[in-house]
């Protein structure tokens, strides 16, 4: 590790900055782990669009349908393939706390910088803010990694400011992933923003969050190479340009991703989710395996394929 338990707070708050991704897993034609693919889009993402880091295999990553031993080889893909080059958060969540335990381990063994880890999933009976408090207290306690709290509605509930302000207290919870509305957000960087790194995950609030509110990273999501491609560098153009204290050019940056984003957003397909952003990738020179995807989830028809290459094609990024 690059710091110390005890410095996990300090080292994130000076090196956790910038832009980063939240990674795919490009599957070969037999469903399995294209790990060559997954290194070129890792070395993209460092030599292309030279983001800060890159959140690792989760939600987005498909990480739910993949067993432990794949999950673990993306880890390893990861930390390689990045060479020291771009700081990796490895996501470590899983419904057993053990595998929790073990996962963050592993990933502390092979060198991530940090592990980012979700609120639990209670079932039937409603979550209790003790029972979130206790469990990353207890995986926290025996690891040495920078823990990176993702709070998000997946399992039901968000935690809210308060108790994300007392798992700040625990001495390697280095921030939080915030899915959550402005004012929770707001209340949430005044009550822990000094002492861990608060991250809203929208690109479209990052340059009023990084301009304004004092936010230090885009924590992470595939926007930053979904929205950027070798030709064009707006997300990173409006970043630099507002760290500058240009808000003119960074305004100006920032207004040219809206026929980007709209163009997305337009071919989503709300339950191809994945395979909708592995194929809109790879009409950018990633590799994205066609838009394959695991079942249970659907991949996209012809005709959405079809849709997404048009929309790519509409913009500035090819």
């Amino acid at each position: 590790m690059k710091y110390e338990k005890a410095d996990a707070k300090a080292y994130a708050k000076q090196n956790m900055r910038g832009l980063w991704g939240g990674s795919l897993t490009p599957w070969t034609p037999d469903y399995r782990i294209d790990e060559d693919g997954f290194g070129f889009n890792i070395r993209y993402c460092i030599e292309q669009l030279q983001l800060d880091g890159m959140y690792v295999n989760a939600l987005q990553g498909e990480s739910l349908y993949q067993t432990l031993a794949e999950r673990k080889r993306i880890f390893r893909l990861a930390v390689e393939g990045a060479k020291g080059q771009m700081a990796i958060l490895a996501y470590t969540s899983d419904p057993a706390l053990e595998t929790v335990i073990d996962l963050t381990r592993y990933a502390e063994d092979i060198g991530a910088d940090y592990v980012g880890i979700v609120n639990p999933k209670f079932y039937l009976n409603p979550h209790t803010d003790e029972g979130v408090f206790q469990y990353f207290k207890h995986i926290a306690e025996r690891v040495k990694i920078g823990i990176f709290v993702l709070n998000q509605m997946e399992h039901g509930y968000l935690m809210s400011p308060a108790l994300l302000a007392r798992l700040a207290t625990i001495e390697n919870v280095i921030g939080v992933k915030n899915i959550a509305l402005h004012r929770e957000l707001l209340m949430t960087r005044m009550a822990c923003g000094e002492t861990m790194v608060v991250s809203d995950s929208s690109e479209s609030n990052w340059l009023i969050n990084f301009a304004v509110r004092g936010q230090q990273a885009l924590i992470a999501d595939p926007d930053p190479y979904c929205l950027q491609s070798r030709k064009s560098k707006l997300v990173k153009q409006y970043t630099e340009y507002a760290a500058k204290g240009d808000f003119n050019k960074a305004m100006e940056a920032y207004k040219r991703l809206e026929p980007i984003r709209r163009a997305l957003l337009e071919v989503m397909v709300p339950t191809k989710n994945h395979s909708t952003l592995k194929y809109w990738t790879q009409c950018l020179g990633m590799v994205g395996g066609d838009g394959r995807v695991r079942l249970p989830q659907v991949e996209l028809t012809a005709g959405e394929k079809a849709a997404v290459k048009a929309a790519v094609e509409s913009t500035e990024l090819v």
